[in-house]
């Protein structure tokens, strides 16, 4: 690769929107635009010129010569963060082997499936895009001159690995209680255009976290934030899948926290079967009724009873499931009084299901002061309604559960982790191919590769520094007739 070529382009691509800068001062975003176009096909055509290099590496390899012959060069492409770039890939076939296919052995190296068009960066880069908006707007922003479609995006999403290893801490922290929360969202079922259906189908995406406490927002009165947050969600259908989805919230906290020193592990929710039953997988675990679903509860009940008297009626429902003595007898009797005189008898119904049914959570929630709320459902809705439910879409099952872990991915480890996902996915997904000696990634020596790009860098640096002008007579005479026109 000629190096000292690629500088000459970029200095020559640099002073020239300069030139056009200094002529019109005004248009600072032609400048900009003109510089991050020059800078980025440098990065192209510099990455391409490693990536042949690297192939010519190989083939001088005296390993690729024991055990592989030459075949052909073709071109291959592969859209970057910088745009799309080009380079050489040997294709070669093993000795000795008759039947056998091509093989590349740059893609072995770099780890690159047969039909693989981006980059990992470049594929976090649309993830990243995806996380927040539609896969239409995720194909768009990807600088390549190549047709990238949502349905490629989609495809992306759909390839994500079902589970990644969560990593295990050097030390396990202590906590007197720790305190689980889960709810679920709403997602409408994508058609594929059929008319035949009579109505919406929807699913449920699970989503389920973890934090150790409650502490004040500086700055910020009465606001508070979760300490030591860990998301789970996915779909998970049936009882296999929420055995599945329990079990890794277990194996989380066992890894992360000294469960023996913890006293109690509180789990709050809205009372479905699938958030109770975590009390069977986790050690220590006591479930607790969300406040704010009963709290819609006793207030739909209470506006049963008429305008004037709803706010009686609501008082006393509150007293008595705070009650101390024979709270659950008076409150099934009080509640039952109400059904003869309510105009829909069905919602003072749904409340004594739900607070009948669950009246040791719905009082441990109430009187237990190391029960500190429920924010399950505002989390549901930043965490997965923002991108599932909120507007109008619809998804297919595998893609709302890969965007549900997408997005518990991203606030557990960072946006800048996504490469650490998109690398783990491409080994499950596709496997390591096979017919490829995989030694080849520890004959070839890369060390020759950087010395011979470092080497012409140096000399070039060297030589560039004595022919780039300053200011020339053309700039300073082109800010004058600027100025003038002031």
């Amino acid at each position: 690769m000629d190096i000292v070529a690629l500088f000459q382009d970029l200095v020559n691509g640099l002073l020239k929107a300069e030139e056009e800068f200094f002529s019109n001062p005004r248009d600072l975003s032609s400048l900009e635009k003109a510089t991050k176009t020059t800078t980025d096909a440098l990065a192209a055509q510099f990455l391409s010129g490693v990536l042949s290099s690297l192939d010519r590496q190989i083939y001088n390899s005296n390993y690729r010569k024991a055990y592989y012959n030459a075949q052909r060069i073709r071109q291959r492409s592969l859209v970057s963060l910088v745009g799309d770039l080009t380079f050489d890939c040997t294709l070669y076939r093993k000795k000795g082997v008759r039947d056998g296919g091509y093989v590349s052995l740059l893609p072995e190296v770099l780890g690159l499936e047969k039909h693989e068009r981006f980059t990992e960066e470049a594929e976090v880069l649309m993830l990243t895009e995806a996380l927040k908006t539609s896969y239409a707007e995720a194909a768009r922003i990807m600088p390549s001159k190549q047709k990238v479609s949502k349905t490629t995006v989609m495809n992306k999403i759909h390839s994500l690995a079902e589970e990644m290893p969560m990593p295990e801490p050097e030390e396990k922290e202590t906590a007197e209680y720790l305190y689980v929360e889960a709810d679920e969202d709403h997602v409408a079922e994508q058609h594929g255009g059929r008319t035949d259906s009579d109505e919406n189908k929807s699913f449920i995406s699970k989503l389920i976290y973890v934090y150790k406490n409650k502490q004040e927002v500086k700055g910020c009165s009465g606001r508070k934030e979760l300490t030591d947050k860990f998301y789970f969600s996915g779909l998970y259908p049936g009882p296999e899948g929420n055995e599945k989805l329990w079990n890794r919230v277990r194996k989380y906290l066992e890894d992360n926290y000294d469960l023996d020193k913890t006293k109690h592990v509180y789990i709050s929710g809205d009372a479905a079967s699938w958030i109770k039953s975590g009390v069977r997988y986790i050690d220590k675990a006591v479930f607790c009724a969300d406040k704010y679903h009963l709290m819609k509860y006793v207030n739909t009940a209470a506006a049963q009873m008429g305008k004037q008297k709803k706010n009686d009626f609501r008082n006393e429902l509150w007293h008595l499931l705070n009650s101390k003595e024979r709270a659950r007898e008076r409150f099934d009797e009080y509640t039952k009084q109400m059904l003869s005189k309510a105009k829909d008898p069905d919602k003072v119904e749904d409340l004594r299901a739900y607070a009948l049914g669950n009246w040791a959570a719905v009082r441990r929630m109430l009187r237990n002061k190391n029960v500190n709320g429920c924010s399950a459902e505002s989390h549901v809705s930043h965490v997965l309604s923002d991108r599932l439910s909120s507007r109008p879409m619809g998804w297919s099952q595998t893609g709302a559960d890969r965007m549900s872990k997408l997005r518990c991915h991203e606030r557990n480890y960072g946006r800048d982790k996504i490469i650490d996902l998109v690398r783990y996915s491409r080994d499950i997904q596709h496997g390591r191919r096979t017919g490829t000696d995989e030694g080849i990634i520890k004959k070839i020596s890369l060390r020759e590769v950087t010395a011979e790009h470092y080497d012409q860098a140096r000399s070039y640096i060297e030589r560039i520094q004595a022919t780039i002008p300053g200011d020339t007579v053309r700039k300073s005479a082109s800010i004058i007739t600027q100025l003038k026109l002031l």
